[in-house]
């Protein structure tokens, strides 16, 4: 079974259909705001997870009344995102797909990639995916393929510290054995240029498929 998370930040409307129609019926969870915008365009929910502060009070009735809710507390060590992940995780998902963790608060997205790490540890792949980025985090080796092309650029930037004994192949720039720190831009803006990419390392790295 496939999850779908939608979360409080920003959230385009086309995408936000066309990933759910492709993911065939999965497991949907709305975290705070996300809810609302499940409701607007008519997607069932199957729970609503946050504290939601971000909503008003006619919508917070609504939430209340149609859904199955996960009270959150405001104060907590944990986000309603991470809550939502988790949750996904006791469920044993095969995949997981993050709508509405990126937009204004750079600070959630950047929480938001690192809980990336979680699933991944699960052995469950997730992504977080808005109109410009699809954002994952790797570890061994990782396959992009031509046919399932997101955007024109591949950015591959260390989760740490650094990462060592990296490998890419099947892209313009191609390396043996590179080494990043988290100071250096050396991973920013791959191409693809054969059908088939291949990423080995490690150490755990965000591979971050982009497009203007």
């Amino acid at each position: 079974m496939n999850c779908l998370i939608v979360s409080g930040g920003t959230v385009d409307k086309e995408l936000l259909l066309k990933t759910w129609k492709e993911m065939d019926h999965p497991y949907v969870i709305g975290v705070d705001r996300g809810c609302i915008y499940l409701l607007e365009n008519n997607i069932s929910v199957n729970k609503a997870v946050g504290d939601f502060d971000s909503v008003n009070a006619q919508e917070k009735i609504i939430i209340d009344r149609f859904l199955d809710v996960v009270k959150l507390e405001c104060e907590k060590d944990d986000t309603d995102t991470e809550h939502a992940i988790k949750m996904a995780i006791d469920m044993k998902v095969s995949k997981i797909v993050l709508l509405g963790c990126t937009g204004t608060r750079l600070d959630q997205t950047m929480s938001s990639i690192g809980l990336l790490k979680m699933a991944k540890d699960a052995g469950i792949d997730a992504f977080i995916l808005d109109t410009h980025n699809r954002i994952h985090v790797e570890r061994g080796v990782c396959i992009l393929t031509a046919a399932d092309r997101f955007g024109d650029y591949i950015s591959i930037l260390p989760y740490g510290n650094k990462i060592s004994g990296l490998s890419i192949r099947g892209f313009k720039y191609e390396a043996r054995d590179l080494e990043i720190e988290l100071t250096s831009s050396r991973g920013v803006s791959n191409e693809l240029t054969h059908d088939v990419g291949m990423i080995t390392c490690d150490d755990y790295f965000v591979v971050m498929e982009t497009k203007d």
